[in-house]
């Protein structure tokens, strides 16, 4: 018996209709209204019109209060009975009707809406604390549209960009829709669950849609579009903000709601623009239509962005929350226009849900195994945002062209046309790519790798590279480089290849083997680059790199132990030997103007002495990210950082004796490394501090020069902003290395526009600031000190390739220096 009921149950549960309504949502004029929210009364279950206006909507038939709201338009409750077939109901929204009737303003007086915002401010904790966890489904649609695309970027043919552009160059660039299960607590535990997703014209892709993303809380003083932007109802917000308010109206339930428009007091700071509604008495947000200009977010090539949410309750007597959002933007740059739109609607709301211990990690967001394996009918049944034709369009078109595209027969037909050799290869390198094998073939042109040095004179690399990827999502990777470099002045032929594998993207597990014979600097983190230093002792007669001959073999193995704690590990013979000018042209100058120095690194009274040796060496590194945050995919996973800073654990030691080895020494090192620590408005810091010691085992010849810490100095006016927390301004390349203990310290403030936004002109820029000190400490030497202050993202639209320092020191003589600095963003710099 139980089983028949078991069964008839199941059978029942197929047999249930469910009613369709749909329809469109227009104004007066019958225009529709894009984004409008629908949904049923005293709950969190609905969904939105699409861009068109057009809505669709799946409910069991029975009798429902469906409330249609728009920001700016009066609310309108319907009462809609459903049966089983479908019901087509067109709605049209009218302007709110706003009252101000019943208030009297004096010319010296406050604008009414202060005293409504200052309501508002008072129960923004509460209203942030109030609900403790809750679960909620999440439905997320993203949509970027290219208005127009230029035919090549940079010498390059775009085509028609993987399928996306019409003969007019327009097109849906990405389109994508997911839906997940969001789990919160208390104050800031979140985990998202991906449940299903799919990307136009990629059954391989998840998307970026995040529905934990798309839940800006506006009861938080800050939220991140760029750089942290203020709520208008912050704490703070009153030194950013004015308030005007535009009147008042009623709800369908009674409710009075304030319309207040907020208005930038400088319209380059970190604000919104537009309006809030705010309940009377309960002092809650209804509803907000806000924007935020370039100016406001500081992130180029974005032009606006405007942001709409509808908030209902969804428990007596005050708990409201957000039940739709929608993010549009306008960005541009180097001839594209784009646009685009992300919807999120947050329904099904469980405030009383019961986790168990440990279900909170720092797992915050999982994709389930087969979750973009789901058909279009499947999300016929599910979406709950209709599809524009054009997006329906966009579906069937992109899926049909993946499938051509991704054949062996299309894929050998683009690479027997891009594998052709041409006469511009010479100049620029040439590709053979194998598509369908995930596999290439690159020989870079040395005509674009001549180089010049004091050791080598003119000398050029012919590099290869190879790489072969594996797996359904290229978790499995190989990458196999060669570098061959020839020295005309000393008549040096070198080589060193690289090949390294990775295993998995859940551990990261990497083995990298190498080895050949290079000159290299004797500081290997190069501190100044080989076309900088050819720029110098061509054009300025400065040979600043200090070159010696390594020949070597080494292996490396990394490996994630589990969450935040990662190792890598290697071990390294080389031969090393003295290396010395054999060239001393420039084109600028004779040697009665400028000397070259000898290619040994000297500076001040300091003249280090280097000896030919043996040396096998152990490095070890291990990381700790305590707390570290990630999202894990089917067989991948990407770490999101962490709030608290990472700790390096380092150790070196020379192996005396093993295969010849003449060195002994060990090395200990801890780095503390903190690259972005919020401080609301006014930016973000950064830290990085490392302090470190060499034990000698038996004498003080048991660690070569070469072996010796080395700082990363600068003796040009030219810098790279990417390397400034690791690096130096004005401390010359050696002066500083030691073999004892140390200390180095780097600090970076970026004050985003926090100064700037208030100087006229300079506000419309979108130049920030940059606050900087660096401190060095040795045995051997006084300490050494650096402050800066510079100017960055110096640019004009989305290109911000510039920074300018001016930088000021105390030496190891005791006496302040200063200097400027250039600093340029370039790839490989």
């Amino acid at each position: 018996m139980k089983l028949i009921c078991t069964l008839f149950a199941f059978f029942l549960s197929f047999s249930i209709a469910f009613a369709q309504l749909s329809g469109t949502i227009t104004d007066q004029s019958g225009e529709p209204l894009p984004f409008a929210s629908i949904y049923i009364k005293n709950t969190s279950t609905g969904t939105t019109s699409n861009i068109e206006g057009y809505y669709f909507l799946e409910l069991a038939p029975g009798q429902y209060e469906l409330v249609f709201q728009y920001v700016g338009y009066a609310q309108l409750v319907k009462q809609v009975r459903l049966g089983n077939s479908p019901t087509v109901l067109d709605i049209q929204l009218t302007k709110e009707s706003i009252s101000l009737n019943e208030i009297v303003v004096r010319a010296d007086a406050e604008d009414p809406a202060y005293p409504v915002i200052r309501q508002a401010m008072a129960k923004r904790k509460y209203y942030l604390s109030l609900v403790k966890r809750y679960e909620c489904d999440v439905y997320v649609k993203g949509n970027m549209k290219v208005l127009d695309a230029p035919e090549s970027f940079m010498g390059v043919e775009l085509g028609d960009m993987g399928g996306a552009l019409d003969s007019t160059r327009q097109g849906i660039l990405y389109l994508s829709e997911s839906q997940a299960k969001v789990y919160y607590q208390y104050p800031n535990d979140v985990k998202e669950v991906m449940l299903s997703t799919k990307v136009s014209g990629n059954d391989n892709g998840f998307g970026f849609n995040r529905a934990s993303e798309m839940d800006f809380n506006l009861y938080e003083n800050h939220a991140l579009f760029g750089r942290q932007i203020i709520s208008p109802i912050a704490t703070n917000a009153m030194g950013y903000y004015k308030y005007k308010l535009l009147g008042t109206f009623y709800d369908e339930e009674g409710r009075l709601i304030n319309k207040i428009e907020v208005i930038p007091k400088r319209e380059e700071d970190p604000v919104y623009s537009g309006v809030i509604n705010i309940v009377e008495e309960l002092w809650n947000i209804q509803t907000v239509d806000l924007q935020l200009a370039a100016g406001n977010m500081k992130i180029p090539g974005l032009n606006k962005m405007f942001i709409k949410q509808v908030h209902v309750p969804v428990a007596a007597p005050d708990t409201w929350r957000i039940f739709s959002q929608t993010i549009q933007f306008d960005a541009g740059g180097f001839g594209f226009e784009m646009k685009g739109d992300f919807q999120a609607i947050f329904s099904n709301y469980d405030l009383e849900p019961q986790f168990e211990d440990g279900f909170f990690n720092n797992e915050i967001f999982k994709v389930t195994e087969g979750a973009n394996d789901k058909d279009l009918s499947y999300w016929d049944t599910i979406r709950p945002i209709p599809l524009t034709q054009e997006e329906s369009v966009d579906y069937v078109r992109k899926d049909s062209i993946q499938e051509i595209r991704r054949s062996k027969t299309y894929l050998d037909s683009i690479d027997a046309k891009n594998n052709k050799f041409k006469a511009w290869d010479l100049l620029l390198g040439y590709g053979y790519n194998n598509s369908y094998e995930k596999s290439s073939f690159k020989i870079n042109s040395p005509l674009t790798a001549i180089q010049y040095n004091t050791v080598q004179g003119w000398n050029a690399d012919l590099g290869l590279e190879y790489r072969k990827s594996y797996e359904k999502y290229n978790t499995k990777r190989l990458e196999v480089n060669a570098n061959f470099n020839y020295g005309f002045a000393d008549r040096r032929f070198r080589g060193i290849g690289k090949a390294s594998y990775r295993f998995n993207q859940t551990k990261y597990t990497t083995l990298t083997v190498e080895g050949g014979v290079q000159a290299t600097q004797f500081n290997q983190r190069n501190p100044i680059t080989p076309t900088l230093n050819t720029l110098y002792t061509i054009l300025g007669r400065r040979n600043f790199m200090k070159l010696y001959d390594k020949s070597f073999g080494k292996v490396t193995i990394g490996h994630e132990l589990f969450n935040g704690v990662r190792f890598a590990v290697a071990l390294e013979y080389a031969e090393r030997r003295r290396l010395i000018n054999t060239s001393d042209y420039s084109l600028f100058g004779d040697e009665e103007d400028r000397v070259f120095t000898p290619n040994n690194p000297a500076a001040a009274d300091r003249q280090f002495v280097f000896d030919p040796s043996e040396a096998v060496i152990l490095n070890a590194v291990l990381r700790l990210r305590y707390k570290q945050k990630y999202v894990t995919y089917p067989d991948r996973k990407f770490i999101q950082g962490s709030s608290l800073p990472t700790l390096y654990l380092i150790y070196r030691k020379g192996l005396l004796g093993i295969a010849g080895s003449d060195v002994n020494f060990d090395h200990i090192a801890l780095r503390l490394v903190e690259s972005y620590a919020p401080v609301g408005v006014l930016g973000y810091t950064a830290i990085n501090v490392e302090a470190g010691t060499f034990r000698l085992n038996d004498s003080p010849e048991g660690v070569s020069f070469v072996d010796f810490k080395h700082f990363n100095g600068n003796q040009t006016f030219i810098g790279s902003p990417r390397r400034y927390m690791n690096s130096f301004m004005l401390l010359p390349y050696y002066a500083y290395s030691t073999g004892s203990t140390y200390v180095e310290a780097h600090w970076q403030h970026f004050f985003e526009g926090f100064l700037l936004d208030k100087i006229p002109g300079l506000n419309k820029l979108g130049w920030s600031t940059v606050l900087g000190a660096k401190f060095l400490d040795t045995n051997e030497q006084p300490s050494y000190a650096e402050f800066s202050f510079g100017i960055d993202q110096i640019g004009f639209g989305p290109v911000r390739l510039f920074r300018f320092d001016v930088v000021t020191s105390y030496t190891a003589t005791g006496k302040w220096d200063w200097g400027l600095m250039l600093g340029l963003r370039l790839p490989n710099n």
